[in-house]
C-alpha cells in the first residue's frame, strides 16, 4: 500500500471510521492497567498509534513516536490523549518509553486485544504504523497509514483541531432532550441514498397519518404529503439496503440510545428517505410522532441529514424547549422521543434530504 491519508480499517472486525471502538484495558510501560475510556480521559479526543510492522521496519514506528513527542504542545492544545500500542512486552515498552523520552503512555498488547478491537488484526499490508484519530466518544474518525515516516503527526493534528472546533464549549439555555451523533453515515452513504430517492417509484398520497401504499407495495415506493406540510418520502423496502443501514446504525446509534436514554431498541419501522424541496415550500408543521393508538408504541424518531451543504432553511426545531434550530452536518443523526413536539422549518433554497425511521424498545 502506498502512503495514504486514510486506511480502511480491518475487515476482520468490520470496524469503519464512524464506529465506536470496543473498550480495552492493557498494561502501560510501568505495568499499570490502562484504558483509554477511563473517566479521567474519556470525553476527550485521542490518538492511538499502533506498531503494525515487524522489527520496527527500519525505525518507522519510533520516528512516528518522536514526531508526536515533538508536537506534544500542539497535541496538548487540542485536549487529546496519546496512547502508543505495541505487541512488545512491558519491559520492552519501558525501554522504548525511556530511550525516546516519550510524554505519553506505551501500552503492551501481546495478545492483540486492542489490535482486534481496532480492526488491525490482520494489519493492513505496507503499513508499519497506523494512527487512529478517535473522537471524545471513542469513535474512529480517521485511520492514517503509509510508510512515509513522520507524516502522521501533522495529519492527525489537523483532524484533532477540527474535532476541537466541533466539540468546543458553548453556552446554551433551555434545550430539548435530544441526542446528536456525528458520522452515523459516510458522505458516500448519504449520496447513495439521495440517488435512490431520485429513482422512479410509484407515488402514493398521504394525509400524514394513513397511506394505502404501505399495505399494497412490496418494493420501494414514494409517499407524497401535501396536506400536512410538504415532503416527498421514499419508503425503503429493498432488503439489501435495509440490511446495510441496519448494520451501520445498529453499531453506531443503538448503543448510544441505550447509554443516553437507558432504552434498548428492538424494532424499527420502514426507513424513509425524505425530500423537502424549496420550490414546493418543503416543511412539516409542529407535531408529535405518536399521537394515535396505532403510533403510540413508538419510542424514538431517528433522522440522518444527507446533504447539509445543499440547502438553506429546513432546520429541525423543538418549540416546547426553546428556539434552537438543529442543522447538523451531513451524516449526523438526531434522535428524540416521539412524544416531543417538533417541526421542520421551510426550506428556502435547494432541497433537504434526510433518512428517517421510528424505533421501538423497552
Amino acid at each position: 500500500m502506498q502512503p495514504t491519508d486514510q486506511v480502511p480499517l480491518g475487515a476482520a472486525a468490520q470496524l469503519e471510521c464512524g464506529d465506536r471502538i470496543a473498550p480495552f484495558m492493557l498494561p502501560d510501560q510501568n505495568g499499570d492497567p490502562t484504558t483509554p475510556v477511563a473517566d479521567e480521559v474519556a470525553g476527550k479526543p485521542a490518538l492511538l498509534i499502533f506498531e503494525c510492522g515487524s522489527g520496527d521496519d527500519g525505525g518507522s514506528y519510533t520516528r512516528e513516536l518522536a514526531a508526536l513527542r515533538d508536537n506534544a504542545k500542539a497535541l496538548q492544545e487540542t485536549g487529546a490523549t496519546v496512547f502508543a500500542v505495541t505487541r512488545r512486552s512491558v519491559a520492552d515498552n519501558r525501554h522504548l518509553h525511556v530511550t525516546h523520552d516519550l510524554p505519553f503512555q506505551v501500552l503492551s498488547d501481546s495478545a492483540g486485544k486492542a489490535f482486534k478491537a481496532c480492526g488491525l488484526d490482520p494489519v493492513p499490508p505496507g503499513c508499519p504504523v497506523v494512527t487512529l484519530v478517535v473522537d471524545p466518544n471513542f469513535r474512529a474518525v480517521r485511520a492514517i497509514g503509509g510508510s512515509d515516516a513522520g507524516s502522521h503527526a501533522p495529519r492527525a493534528l489537523a483532524d484533532l483541531r477540527q474535532l476541537a472546533a466541533e466539540y468546543g464549549a458553548e453556552r446554551i439555555g433551555t434545550h430539548p432532550p435530544v441526542l446528536v451523533l456525528p458520522r452515523a453515515l459516510t458522505p458516500a452513504d448519504c449520496a447513495r441514498l439521495i440517488e435512490v430517492w431520485h429513482q422512479p417509484a410509484t407515488i402514493w398520497q398521504t394525509d400524514g397519518m394513513h397511506c394505502e401504499g404501505y399495505a399494497v407495495e412490496r418494493g420501494n415506493f414514494k409517499v407524497r404529503n401535501d396536506s400536512y406540510g410538504r415532503v416527498l418520502q421514499l419508503v425503503v423496502r429493498d432488503p439489501r439496503m435495509q440490511q446495510y443501514l441496519d448494520a451501520k446504525l445498529s453499531r453506531r446509534v443503538l448503543p448510544e440510545i441505550r447509554k443516553a436514554f437507558q432504552t434498548a431498541v428492538s424494532q424499527r419501522e420502514d426507513y424513509r428517505i425524505a425530500g423537502y424541496d424549496a420550490a414546493e415550500g418543503g416543511s412539516l408543521p409542529a407535531h408529535r410522532d405518536n399521537p394515535t393508538p396505532e403510533t403510540r408504541q413508538r419510542r424514538f424518531t431517528l433522522s440522518v441529514t444527507l446533504n447539509a451543504e445543499d440547502f438553506s432553511g429546513g432546520a429541525l426545531r423543538f418549540p416546547e424547549y426553546g428556539g434552537h434550530e438543529y442543522l447538523v452536518p451531513t451524516g449526523a443523526v438526531v434522535v428524540w422521543s416521539c412524544a416531543l413536539l417538533h417541526e421542520v422549518l421551510p426550506v428556502v433554497a435547494g432541497q433537504r434530504f434526510i433518512l428517517g425511521t421510528h424505533l421501538f424498545g423497552t
